[in-house]
């Protein structure tokens, strides 16, 4: 749950310089709009009901999330922090998103980029939870990554529906069935529900940024890795070390193609059995590897052949040091 609206905001910032002012428009709605709605979200077959509100004051965006199906969640989110609450668990999950920092890289994109592998289509008007809207399609040029269609609200430019598409299948669907775009919304409606007293706070550990190129001396790792060949239009927009566990630090690249991101993770294998080949599940695909004692795993909402070509060229740079 907690990448729903991180989704429609990649998506449609990563597209902010692409040739169309509805797309730029709504790349400002989804950080500045006050609102109140109920969203469905679709995979696999399954559906989940969320309440959301959300509030853009002073230049701090907050958000609070309400799980209305399965296990009781929420997620209460300001700026780039994130606090993930399990009741049942009685457990908080808090991390910082890379997200911005890899935004920056998106936006710096030129839309002669963006256009070598997406088409950008005005669909014309459509109607969703009684409002008017133009629909937008943004569709891949090759195989090597998902469509886009968005209902894109005609009075204050928010998104209404995003459907993730491979070819003619919806793969995710995420729309609202009812919106209030309030003219005030209290601190009070951003507070959590529930009491998290006594509650275990488990904090993710951020990652440290590297430049592509730089050389980790890592204790855990090897010198550096490399990407020999990407698909076509990805970049590494982002390399860095995550601590694991106390003994344990992984490295994790970031690439994208100014739309869709995909990570690799790369750790020593240790004890831990190996994943070898790629598995599925909705519209995120995994492909795993061993290359020297190193589990390299790569992760992404991108079709299979992209995590798998990925995966494929990453390689331990064991010249980087005698080149330096």
């Amino acid at each position: 749950m907690t990448r729903l609206f991180p989704l429609v905001l990649l998506l449609v910032a990563g597209v902010v310089y692409a040739d169309s002012n509805w797309l730029s428009r709504a790349s400002k709605a989804v950080r500045t709009t006050d609102y109140r709605g109920t969203l469905v979200y679709l995979r696999d077959g399954k559906m989940d009901t969320l309440r959301v509100v959300h509030r853009y004051r002073e230049g701090s965006e907050r958000e609070r999330l309400i799980s209305l199906t399965g296990e009781p969640r929420e997620i209460i989110r300001h700026n780039g922090e994130v606090n993930c609450i399990l009741p049942e668990k009685q457990v908080v999950l808090v991390a910082k998103h890379a997200m911005q920092s890899l935004l920056s890289n998106v936006a710096d994109m030129s839309a002669e980029t963006l256009q070598d592998n997406y088409t950008v289509r005005d669909l014309g008007e459509r109607r969703l939870a009684d409002r008017q809207c133009r629909a937008i399609a943004i569709e891949p040029r090759d195989e090597y990554r998902y469509g886009y269609r968005l209902l894109i609200d005609a009075k204050t430019d928010l998104p209404l529906k995003l459907d993730l598409l491979q070819g003619d299948e919806v793969l995710e669907q995420l729309m609202f069935t009812d919106i209030d775009f309030a003219a005030d919304i209290a601190d009070s409606e951003l507070q959590p529900t529930f009491d998290t007293e006594g509650f275990r706070w488990v904090r993710h550990q951020p990652m440290h940024s590297a430049k592509p190129g730089d050389n980790d001396d890592d204790a855990e790792l090897p010198p550096a890795w490399r990407i020999d060949d990407l698909p076509p239009g990805f970049s590494l927009a982002e390399s860095g070390v995550r601590q694991v566990d106390n003994n344990l630090m992984a490295r994790q690249m970031l690439f994208t193609d100014g739309v869709a991101t995909v990570s690799a993770f790369i750790a020593p294998l240790a004890e831990r059995k190996a994943f070898s080949g790629e598995t599925t599940m909705g519209a995120v695909n995994a492909f795993g590897r061993e290359v020297d004692g190193f589990q390299i795993t790569v992760v992404g909402e991108v079709p299979h052949i992209t995590a798998e070509m990925i995966g494929n060229n990453i390689r331990r740079d064991t010249g980087a040091a005698a080149s330096e």
